[in-house]
C-alpha cells in the first residue's frame, strides 16, 4: 500500500470514528451536561474522577476504533516525537496528576478549564495514541457555546487535520518556559532574566561527557533519556550525586571545565542509585505539569520566559496565534 493510499485510509477513518464519538456524546447528552457542569456547583461535586477517567477512556476507545474489552489508559510507554523528542510523566503518576487537575476546576477562573483540563490530558499522555484527540474533544465540549456549534466544531477536532483546524492545546507551547522555571527552583541561574541562557554550576563546563557511552543497563537507560532531555537529566544527577557526596568522584576534566562522565558514573553507582537518578528525573516531569496547572490557578505567581506575561495568558495567547496561522 503507497502512502497515498494509507493518508486516504486514515481520513476515512478519522471520519467514520468522528462520526462514533459524535454519536456517542449527543447519546449521553454530553454537551448539555457539560453545560450544567460549569454553571452548577452542586452538580460539579457530584461528578467523580474515576467517571470523568471512564469518559476519557470510552472517547479515546471510539477515536482509535478499539473495541470496548480492548480500552484502558495504555500511555505506558509513550514518548512525544516530532520537530522535538520530549519524554512525559511516568505512567504511575498520570492518573495522581489528572486528578490534581480535575480537583482544581473550581480554582480557576471560568473558561479556563476548556485551556487547564485539556492541556493535562495531553501533557500526560494517559494512552499510547490519540492523546491530541481526546484533548481537542474536551476543550470542544468545554467551550462550545450551542450544540450546533459544538458539533461542528467537534468533527473539525476529531478530524484528520483536526490539530490544524481546531485549537491545538498542546503544552508544548510553553515547555521551555516551565523548563527555565523548574531550573531555577533547582538552584541553576540564567545570565539574562529574559532569554533561555543557563550557567552551569561552578567548575562545570559542560553538562555531561558527551563522547561517553555506557553500556550497563541502567546506565544505558539514563543515557537514552539525557539525549531527549539533557537539562533534567544534569539537574536529577547533580543532586543526587552532590547529596552522596559522590561528584568528586563522577566529574572529568574537559577543556573548558569539568563535566559528569557517564562512564565514571556508571563505574561507581549500583544500579538502586541509578534507579534514584531517573525516578528524580521523572519527579521533575511531574512538576513539569504540575506548574502548568498552577499557572492556572495562581496565574500571577508563573511567567513566561522573557516575564512579560503571566504564563497562563501567554499559553492561551500562543494557542490562538497558532490557530489563526493555520487558517491562513
Amino acid at each position: 500500500m503507497n502512502e497515498a493510499s494509507v493518508e486516504i485510509n486514515e481520513k476515512e477513518l478519522r471520519e467514520k470514528q468522528a462520526d462514533k464519538i459524535i454519536d456517542f456524546l449527543n447519546k449521553i447528552h454530553a454537551f448539555e451536561y457539560t453545560q450544567k457542569l460549569l454553571h452548577d456547583p452542586e452538580l460539579k461535586n457530584e461528578l467523580s474522577f474515576e467517571n470523568f477517567k471512564e469518559f476519557l477512556i470510552r472517547i479515546n476507545g471510539i477515536a482509535r476504533d478499539i473495541p470496548i474489552s480492548g480500552r484502558s489508559t495504555d500511555g505506558n510507554t509513550v514518548y512525544l516525537s516530532g520537530f522535538d523528542e520530549a519524554l512525559v510523566p511516568m505512567h504511575e503518576q498520570k492518573e495522581e496528576i489528572l486528578e490534581d487537575a480535575f480537583d482544581s476546576l473550581d480554582k480557576i477562573q471560568p473558561g479556563d478549564e476548556a485551556y487547564m483540563l485539556p492541556a493535562v490530558i495531553n501533557a500526560v499522555h494517559l494512552f499510547a495514541d490519540g492523546n491530541g484527540r481526546t484533548s481537542r474533544i474536551m476543550h470542544t465540549l468545554l467551550q462550545s457555546k450551542n450544540e450546533e456549534e459544538f458539533e461542528r466544531n467537534l468533527r473539525l477536532a476529531v478530524g484528520y487535520e483536526g490539530r490544524y483546524n481546531t485549537s491545538d492545546i498542546n503544552p508544548g507551547l510553553v515547555r521551555v518556559d516551565i523548563e527555565k522555571i523548574i531550573l531555577m527552583r533547582h538552584g541553576i541561574q540564567f545570565e539574562d532574566d529574559k532569554q533561555y541562557s543557563p550557567i552551569f554550576p561552578e567548575g562545570f563546563g559542560h553538562l555531561f561527557a558527551s563522547i561517553e557511552e555506557p553500556t550497563s543497563p541502567k546506565a544505558m537507560q539514563f543515557m537514552k533519556i539525557r539525549k531527549i532531555d539533557q537539562p533534567y537529566c544534569f539537574v536529577s544527577s547533580y543532586e543526587y550525586l552532590k547529596k552522596k557526596d559522590l561528584l568528586s568522584r563522577v566529574t572529568m576534566e574537559t577543556p573548558s571545565g569539568i563535566a559528569l562522565s557517564p562512564l565514571k558514573m556508571e563505574k561507581e553507582l549500583p544500579e538502586s542509585d541509578w534507579d534514584e537518578i531517573i525516578n528524580n528525573y521523572y519527579q521533575l516531569k511531574k512538576e513539569e505539569v504540575e506548574i502548568l496547572i498552577d499557572s492556572f490557578i495562581v496565574p500571577h505567581e508563573y511567567k513566561n520566559l522573557d516575564g512579560s506575561m503571566d504564563l497562563r495568558d501567554y499559553f492561551i495567547k500562543e494557542i490562538l496565534k497558532r490557530l489563526e496561522e493555520n487558517r491562513q
